[in-house]
């Protein structure tokens, strides 16, 4: 019986399509985080941290809009126990390297 069950196992062909599965679509979404594949989200945090680029180039880079960069590092600033108002304040003082306010 074993062998009869054995060979007729084998002979199944077993054809599942992973991407229409309930747990892959699940991590495929969870791979996102607000639009952003996790690997772009993380691309933002890498430039903002190295403080050598404007937010225009860090969009450009990550093809992205400049709102949406300011979005994700507003996020990450809040994320490392900023309020909102001090990372606000903390993108426009490193935007000021990049466009020094004009002097009269």
């Amino acid at each position: 019986m074993e062998l009869i069950v054995k060979t007729e196992v084998e002979a199944m062909t077993i054809d599942y399509d992973i991407e229409t599965d309930g747990l892959y679509l699940q991590g495929k979404v969870e791979g996102k985080i607000e639009g952003f594949e996790i690997k772009e989200h993380e691309f933002v945090h890498t430039l903002w941290l190295q403080q050598d680029f404007s937010i225009e180039k860090m969009a450009m880079l990550v093809k992205a809009t400049p709102e949406r960069i300011l979005e994700v590092i507003i996020s990450f600033l809040q994320t490392e126990g900023l309020s909102e108002a001090e990372a606000i304040k903390a993108i426009a003082i490193h935007e000021e390297k990049f466009n020094p306010p004009m002097k009269e």
